[in-house]
């Protein structure tokens, strides 16, 4: 999607990118998801990091496999505005008026100190301007399901499935839904404004690559069978390791 804003606030907009699909084979089975759980089960409960609960207090009451998804977007911002300035130039001590571009300037004495010590005084015109600045960004970015901004390269790398409709297809049930419906979220995270921005010339928004990348996550339910408490453990199904996305 490319969105302009020109001086005139006249916006046009284009198609997206075609969004790709991709599910990532499963590299890790249950069983070896389950040996993982029930060996580090009780550092799950853990208090203080090191007060952990006695082996047989904690029961993992199942492992389920969902897939859950993840936004990849890369974009690129450009910038053309003017950005408001405010001047300060030294002029001669006797100097009562400045004439700059025709605008009379009265000079203001300015006192300063370093490290308490008074410093001889001396004269300034202060005057508003307009610097005309340029400004580019290109952001990979990549959001949960809820809209949340994660760190892309901590989202497992897996080999692709072949036929990701298919997959999804088979197990509806197991594959999660994302909640993001348009690009606001992707235009507030890139399209960041600098301070003190005035006029804008023209303001590009452009999204050059988009996916939906589903990962293969187990989720472990253990219980503390003497407090109750239960604990939900997601396992990367591509590392085995535990995920915090």
């Amino acid at each position: 999607m490319v969105a302009s804003i020109l001086a005139k606030e006249e916006i046009n907009e284009e198609e997206p990118p075609e969004r790709k699909l991709i599910v990532h084979k499963i590299i890790v089975d249950l069983e070896t998801v389950r040996n993982v759980i029930v060996k580090d089960k009780t550092r799950f409960f853990a208090k203080l990091g090191f007060l952990k609960p006695k082996h047989e207090e904690i029961e993992c009451e199942s492992v389920l496999l969902f897939y859950e998804p993840f936004l990849m977007v890369k974009a690129n911002y450009f910038l053309d505005y003017y950005e408001n300035k405010t001047y300060r130039t030294k002029v001669g001590d006797n100097a009562t008026e400045v004439v700059v571009f025709g605008q009379t300037l009265k000079p203001e004495v300015i006192s300063e100190r370093t490290k308490g010590v008074l410093k001889r005084s001396h004269k300034e015109i202060v005057f508003d301007a307009q610097e005309r600045v340029i400004h580019k960004a290109i952001e990979q970015i990549a959001l949960n399901r809820t809209g949340r901004e994660i760190d892309p390269t901590k989202l497992p790398s897996a080999p692709a499935e072949p036929e990701p409709e298919k997959v999804l297809k088979e197990c509806p049930e197991k594959a999660r839904k994302l909640r993001i419906s348009s690009f606001n979220t992707l235009k507030e995270i890139v399209c960041k404004k600098p301070p003190n921005i005035g006029r804008i010339v023209e303001e590009v928004f452009e999204v050059t690559e988009h996916a939906i990348v589903y990962t293969p996550i187990y989720e472990a339910r253990c219980r503390h069978l003497k407090t109750g408490e239960i604990k939900i453990v997601p396992i990367s199904g591509v590392t085995g390791k535990m995920l915090s996305l």
